[in-house]
């Protein structure tokens, strides 16, 4: 398993969440219970990173993660889903059209209905002490999750922060996802995955640009 990785120009967005810093540290508060980070209330951000969160959780970029993936989170999204042999036999093919005709009619509902799908969001900021750990009261359902970090320009692996994803119940770890500057990070999670953010320990203070410092907006996309 290996995360799809995509790269924004976020330079204004950087610069947003860094000139707000001292608005975050007021509006901020650690999460109780599920490890220890601070995150932002929307409304209390610069507006370029107000937008970059439109943007992320708007109904275009649904259409997008749906082409990407394959995943069903727009009523308009390809339909990936391939069709059998045209060498099948008479019977073979009277199933599929009925199979066919079906899938239509439940494409249809779906426009009718419009947009099921939805999507949770935070912008967050690392620094060195923040963590967030795994529960068995986590909710685990087939998801998208999405990574956009920033300002983590030279971060080394050592120094904590990054993703762990791993099987429920075990110990074995699945898949890492690093904190890069200015890319975008997505990852398919199953019902057995579990993922938390590893500890940001002392040698993050030897960070080049805000030394322990790294920010990053984590969305989970349900179909």
């Amino acid at each position: 398993m290996e995360p799809l990785v995509l790269f924004f120009e976020t330079s204004s967005v950087a610069s947003g969440l860094v000139v707000g810093a001292a608005m975050l540290n007021e509006t901020t508060r650690a999460r109780g219970g599920n490890g220890h980070y601070e995150y932002a209330e929307l409304c209390s951000l610069p507006l370029c990173v107000q937008e970059c969160w439109e943007l992320l959780s708007s109904e275009a970029f649904f259409l997008l993660l749906s082409n990407l993936s394959g995943l069903k989170l727009h009523p308009l999204a390809e339909n990936n889903e391939s069709s059998d042999d045209e060498d099948e036999g008479d019977d073979d093919d009277e199933e599929e059209d009925e199979s066919g005709k079906e899938s239509e009619r439940r494409q249809e509902r779906r426009r009718k209905d419009g947009m099921s799908a939805a999507c949770v969001g935070e912008v967050r900021r690392w620094t060195r002490g923040s963590y967030t750990l795994v529960h068995d009261c986590d909710r685990r359902e087939f998801c998208l999750d999405l990574l956009l970090t920033i300002g983590c320009s030279g971060w080394q692996h050592g120094s904590g922060g990054f993703t762990s994803y791993i099987a429920y119940g075990e110990d074995e770890e699945l898949l890492t996802v690093n904190p890069e500057d200015n890319s975008l990070a997505l990852v398919y999670r199953d019902i057995d995955t579990l993922k938390f953010v590893k500890y940001v320990n002392d040698r993050s203070s030897s960070h080049k640009d805000v030394p322990g410092t790294f920010y990053d907006f984590s969305f989970v996309y349900y179909e």
